[in-house]
């Protein structure tokens, strides 16, 4: 437990073993990259999960400005080529993509395919969404290319990243007002995984509490191959999504000691590679629905 002089609150931080374990290992990579030419950039302070919150600048650098100026570039550009969203995304898909694998990448090249044509994608709510992944795709391979030996890549539009850790999370507001969706589930989890790779796991476990809610609204715990209205790529993302959902809660509550958020009681969604429910079977014109 942290309580801050003059805070009217106190805070759980996470056990004393695990943070002690996080610090020790920052200090084996400082100690391990003394030499210019293998330099790799650890994180700005000794941020361990739980703390982000509460030391003193948090508050301060919540809403400042992520990027160095080299890394992205603030002139107008009228046209973004297909392939340089490719280029900056690869990170992405080399190594989060095959972990957590809550979107379709085909689907994700599509809108990469219809932001070239007007250099930007609208502010209707069904864009809006699609625009909240691919800012969180940029922004978290933009921060991958930081740990690059050496750090490569053109500069990155400012309007395809995340600003500020505050920006990535005003970018869901109209998540709470709107009625639950796939596409709206997978935008939030876009961020929260953003988050988690910048070490802002206060942040993405508060917005975890939201993401469940939803999965749980839409019906993800339950084994899609059950219910017969479901295509089979539905049927497959719906797996995807709520496994990758599962895991990063997981892997937030253990890293800060935090009780589980889904108990496995209330769930019976099978392994992609391990179907356990065979599909009902339905006459033809016949409503079923699961009581």
């Amino acid at each position: 437990m942290r309580n801050l002089p003059g805070d009217k609150f106190s805070g759980f931080v996470g056990s004393a073993s695990g943070i002690y374990f996080i610090r020790s290992v920052y200090g084996a990579i400082r100690h391990s990259n003394t030499s210019d030419e293998t330099h790799i950039e650890t994180p700005e302070r000794d941020v361990v999960p739980g703390e982000d919150d509460y030391l003193p600048p948090a508050a301060s650098e919540s809403s400042r400005q992520i990027w160095r100026d080299e890394e992205i570039t603030t002139t107008h550009t009228p046209r973004i080529e297909f392939q340089n969203l490719v280029e900056w995304s690869a990170s992405y898909f080399a190594n989060w993509h095959p972990a957590y694998p809550f979107l379709h990448a085909p689907a994700v090249l599509e809108i990469f395919d219809r932001v070239p044509k007007d250099g930007t994608l609208s502010e209707d709510t069904s864009q809006s969404f699609e625009m909240i992944i691919v800012r969180s795709i940029m922004s978290i391979s933009l921060a991958d290319r930081r740990q690059a030996l050496p750090s490569t890549g053109s500069q990155i539009p400012r309007t395809l990243v995340f600003h500020s850790y505050d920006s990535a999370m005003d970018s869901l507001q109209t998540i709470l007002s709107r009625p639950a969706s796939i596409q709206a589930l997978q935008a939030a989890v876009s961020v929260q995984l953003f988050l988690v790779s910048m070490l802002r796991l206060n942040a993405a476990s508060r917005l975890g509490g939201l993401i469940l809610r939803m999965a749980l609204q839409l019906g993800l715990h339950r084994c899609p191959n059950r219910f017969p209205s479901f295509s089979p790529s539905e049927k497959e993302l719906r797996q995807r999504l709520f496994w990758s959902i599962y895991c990063i809660d997981r892997s937030i509550c253990h890293s800060m000691g935090l009780p589980l958020s889904l108990r496995d009681d209330d769930i019976d969604v099978c392994y992609p590679s391990e179907e356990r429910h065979q599909p009902p079977s339905v006459p033809p014109g016949l409503f079923y629905k699961e009581l």
